[in-house]
C-alpha cells in the first residue's frame, strides 16, 4: 500500500489492549506497512507532542507499543484509536483518541464537515440516523454493516476500470493481461479457462482477477488447488504481488485443526492429491467456496478420474482452470474443462463428439471455426506470436573445476559411506524389531540426511562439514558409524583452499561486469564471502535470515558499488535484478524448476541484453551427470521459462525430481552406473518434450488467434 502524508486509519482498541500496549491488526490493516511477514519499526505520536516507538508486525496481525498507555491520560475517551502518516520516509503515525462527549453531545448538522481535510456530506436520512443514537437509540451493528457494504458496491467502478492495480507489488501487468482478466470478469462472469502459452502470465491474470473480486466484496472464500511441487510458490506469489494472505494445507496452524481448517479458514492454498482425499473431500465438498482455481487443470482432462468428479462436486460461484495445454490426447479432454465451467456450453459429449470430432482423428476439429466461436464464452488463450513478451537470448557454459586429491577423497569417501549407511537404514527399517531390544544409538544414515550431504558435497567441504558437526552433537551413534561421521567431519574441517572458488574468482577476474552467484547453503555463502573479500571483490549478500531492509540494501549494493551478489534461493525468489546479465550457479539444485527459478531474476521481460549462465561442476558428481542430462538432451538453458515444468508434468510419476535423482543414487554401485542410470532418465526426458511440443503445435492449430481477450462484448 502506498502511504502519503495526510492519511488516515481508525482502529477500535479495547482498553485493556490500550493498557497492554498490544492492539491486533484486523483486515487490510496488517499489510498497511510492507510484507505480512516482515515487521516494521513505527512511531505513534500524540496530539500533544509525545511519542512512542512500535512494532508493525503483519504477520502475526499486531501492532505493539509498550508505552501506549502514557499517549493520552485523559478522562472520557472511548477506544478509537486514530493513526495519521505524517511522512513516508519513516512509518511516523499521529495518534489520538476520541472522547466520548464528543460523539454523543450536540446535534448533527448535515452540511458539510471537515474531516481530516476531506469535505463529507452526511445526506439527511443519515444525519437522522445520528441523530438518533445522539439521543441514545440504537441500530444493529449487521445492518450499518449491509447499509455501508452497499454503497461501497454502489461506489465501486464496472470491471472496465480495475481497483486492484494499484495495490499490485512487483509486477507491472501486460495489455494481454489486462485484457484476459476485463474478458473473463465482463463476458465470462468469472468462470474461464486461461490458456495462454507457457511464459505469458497465466499466474498474473488469476490473480488480479482474485484480488479484483476480493476488494469488491464478491468473493471471501477461495480454495487454491495446484500440484504438490507448486503449493508454496502459489502462496509467496500471492503475497508477494497481491498482498494477499493464504494458508496451505500443510501448514502447522492448519494440520491442528483436523478436517474442521476447511471451513475455518477462508483463503486456502491445497494441493489436490491432498484435498481429493475422502477424509478432506468429505469437509471441502460442504464449504460454499466463492472462487475455486485450478492450476495445471490439464490433470481434470478426465472426468471419470476422482480428481475430476471432486472439483465438479465442488459448491463454487467463480471457477478458474489455468492450463498451456487444454488439449493433450483427444477434444474429449477440452469438453471436460468446460463442462467443468459452463455444462452445455458444447453440449452433450455424444453430440460434441458427432458435431465437433474428426472421426478416426480425436485431436482434429471437424469444424474448427465453429468450436472456437463456441469456446470463445468461456477461454482465453494468448500466444507469444501476437503479444510484446520477449526475451533475450541465454548463452550457457558449463566450468568443469578438477577437485584437489583431499577434495577428491572426501567426496568419493562420504559419498560411499552414506549409500551404505543409508541402505543398512532401508532394510533394518523393513524388518520388525522385537521390543525387548530397544535401538541404543543409531547405526544407519536417513534418507533426508543423505540427500541433503549429497547436495552439499556438491557444493562446499564447508557446507558438508556443517551438517556433520551437527549430527555428531545431536544424535547418539553405533560406533562404527559415529567414527565415519568424525573422520569426514574432520576431513571437511581441515581443507583449505578449495578449487571451485578459486575457479569462481578467476570467472569474475575475466567477466568483468556483475555476478549473481547462486548457492543453496549459508555455510557456502559465507565461506564464498570470505575468499571474494580477500581477493579484493566484496560481495553482497542475499539469504532468507536478513530483515526486509537489510535485503532491500543488499540489492541496492549490488545495483550500486557491488560486483557481485552472493544469494542462495531465497534470491530465486520474486526478485528483479534484470540490471545484471550473468549468473553462476555454484552449485547445481537437483530440481529443474530451481534452477529454471534462479535463471528467471534474469532471464526476464525487460532485459536487454543476452543471458549468460555459468554453472559450476566437478567431474564425478551428481551435479556433472545432471547438468550433462538437462543441457545435453533437452536443452534446458534454451527453455522458455514455464517450459520445464510442462516437460516434467509429462512424466508418468508425482515424485519430486529430487527424490527421483536421490532414487537412482542410490540404487547405483558406483558413479558410472549412476550416469548410466540418469541417462535412462534422460531419455524419459527427451521423450517428455518431444510430447509437449507434439502438443503445443496441436494446440495452436485447433487454438489458433481467434481465443484472444477482446474485451466485453
Amino acid at each position: 500500500m502506498t502511504l502519503s502524508p495526510g492519511d488516515r486509519f481508525e482502529l477500535a482498541v479495547t482498553r485493556q489492549a490500550w493498557e497492554a500496549g498490544r492492539i491486533p491488526l484486523a483486515g487490510g490493516f496488517r499489510h498497511l506497512i510492507g510484507d505480512a511477514g516482515e515487521p516494521a519499526e513505527v512511531s505513534l505520536r500524540s496530539e500533544s507532542g509525545q511519542s512512542a516507538p512500535g512494532v508493525w508486525d503483519g504477520g502475526r496481525a499486531l501492532l505493539e507499543v509498550p508505552d501506549l498507555r502514557h499517549l493520552v491520560l485523559l478522562p472520557g475517551h472511548t477506544g478509537r484509536l486514530t493513526l495519521e502518516v505524517e511522512k513516508t520516509d519513516a512509518p511516523v503515525f499521529r495518534v489520538g483518541l476520541a472522547s466520548q462527549a464528543a460523539l454523543t453531545a450536540g446535534t448533527v448538522d448535515p452540511a458539510p464537515r471537515d474531516i481530516g481535510g476531506v469535505p463529507v456530506h452526511f445526506a439527511r436520512g443519515d444525519a437522522d440516523i445520528v441523530q438518533a443514537l445522539a439521543d441514545g437509540a440504537h441500530a444493529p451493528l449487521d445492518a450499518y454493516e449491509l447499509n455501508r457494504w452497499a454503497h461501497e458496491i454502489a461506489l465501486t467502478p464496472g470491471f472496465d476500470e480495475l481497483v486492484s492495480l494499484p495495490f499490485l507489488r512487483e509486477v507491472i501487468p501486460y495489455e494481454h493481461q489486462l485484457a484476459a482478466v476485463k474478458t473473463v470478469l465482463n463476458r465470462m462472469r468469472g468462470r474461464a479457462l486461461l490458456a495462454d502459452e507457457v511464459g505469458l502470465g497465466k499466474t498474473v491474470e488469476a490473480g488480479i482477477v482474485l484480488a479484483e473480486l476480493l476488494r469488491r466484496r464478491l468473493a471471501r472464500r477461495v480454495l487454491v488447488l495446484v500440484p504438490p511441487g507448486l503449493v508454496t510458490q502459489w502462496q509467496e506469489e500471492l503475497r508477494r504481488k497481491f498482498r494477499l494472505d493464504f494458508v496451505t494445507h500443510d501448514a502447522e496452524a492448519f494440520k491442528l485443526e483436523g478436517p474442521e481448517a476447511w471451513r475455518r479458514f477462508e483463503r486456502v492454498v491445497a494441493s489436490f492429491h491432498t484435498a481429493k482425499r475422502a477424509e478432506h473431500a468429505a469437509t471441502i465438498l460442504d464449504v460454499p467456496y466463492d472462487l475455486v482455481i485450478v492450476d495445471e487443470a490439464h490433470h481434470l482432462r478426465n472426468a471419470r478420474t476422482v480428481l475430476w468428479q471432486f472439483v465438479n462436486r465442488l459448491k463454487r460461484t467463480y471457477l478458474l482452470l489455468l492450463t498451456a495445454t487444454p488439449v493433450q490426447n483427444d477434444l474429449e479432454e477440452l469438453f471436460n474443462l468446460v463442462t467443468l465451467l459452463q455444462p452445455g456450453q458444447l453440449s452433450t459429449l455424444r453430440a460434441f463428439r458427432r458435431e465437433h470430432v474428426v472421426r478416426g482423428d480425436r485431436r482434429q476439429p471437424r469444424d474448427a471455426e465453429g468450436l472456437r466461436r463456441l469456446l470463445a464464452e468461456v477461454m482465453v488463450r494468448n500466444r507469444r506470436a501476437t503479444t510484446p513478451v520477449a526475451l533475450t537470448r541465454r548463452v550457457a557454459r558449463t566450468i568443469l573445476v578438477e577437485p584437489s586429491p583431499a577434495e577428491r577423497e572426501l567426496y568419493s569417501g562420504l559419498s560411499d559411506f552414506l549409500r551404505t549407511r543409508c541402505r543398512q537404514g532401508s532394510e533394518s527399517s523393513s524388518n520388525d524389531r522385537p521390543p525387548e531390544r530397544p535401538i541404543v544409538a543409531r547405526t544407519e544414515i536417513t534418507r533426508m540426511t543423505l540427500q541433503t550431504l549429497q547436495m552439499e558435497l556438491g557444493s562446499s567441504p564447508e557446507a558438508a562439514a556443517t551438517t556433520l558437526d551437527h549430527l555428531l552433537r545431536r544424535e547418539r551413534w553405533a560406533p562404527e558409524t559415529l567414527d565415519g561421521l568424525r573422520r569426514y567431519r574432520d576431513l571437511a574441517g581441515s581443507l583449505g583452499e578449495d578449487a571451485k572458488s578459486r575457479a569462481l574468482v578467476s570467472l569474475l577476474r575475466s567477466w568483468g561486469d556483475k555476478l549473481l552467484v547462486f548457492t543453496r547453503f549459508r555455510a557456502t555463502q559465507e565461506r564464498l564471502a570470505r575468499v571474494l573479500g580477500e581477493s579484493g571483490e566484496p560481495a553482497a549478500l542475499y539469504h532468507g535470515g536478513l530483515r526486509r531492509d537489510e535485503k532491500e540494501a543488499a540489492i541496492r549494493a549490488f545495483e550500486g558499488p557491488s560486483r557481485v551478489l552472493i544469494s542462495t534461493e531465497a534470491g530465486g525468489e520474486g526478485r528483479n535484478l534484470q540490471f545484471a546479465h550473468a549468473l553462476v550457479n555454484y552449485d547445481l539444485p537437483w530440481n529443474p524448476m530451481r534452477i529454471e527459478q534462479r535463471i528467471g531474476r534474469l532471464s526476464r521481460v525487460g532485459q536487454t541484453r543476452e543471458v549468460h549462465v555459468f554453472n559450476l561442476v566437478a567431474p564425478g558428481t551428481v551435479e556433472e551427470a545432471l547438468l550433462e542430462v538437462l543441457d545435453a538432451k533437452i536443452n534446458m538453458f534454451e527453455l522458455v521459462i514455464g517450459e520445464i515444468d510442462m516437460i516434467l508434468g509429462q512424466l508418468a510419476t508425482e515424485q519430486d525430481f529430487e527424490d527421483i535423482v536421490t532414487d537412482l543414487w542410490l540404487a547405483s554401485e558406483d558413479h558410472d552406473a549412476f550416469r548410466a542410470r540418469i541417462g535412462s532418465l534422460g531419455d524419459q526426458l527427451l521423450a517428455a518434450k518431444r510430447a509437449y511440443l507434439e502438443i503445443r503445435e496441436a494446440d495452436d492449430r485447433i487454438f489458433g488467434d481467434a481465443l484472444a481477450p477482446g474485451g466485453s462484448r
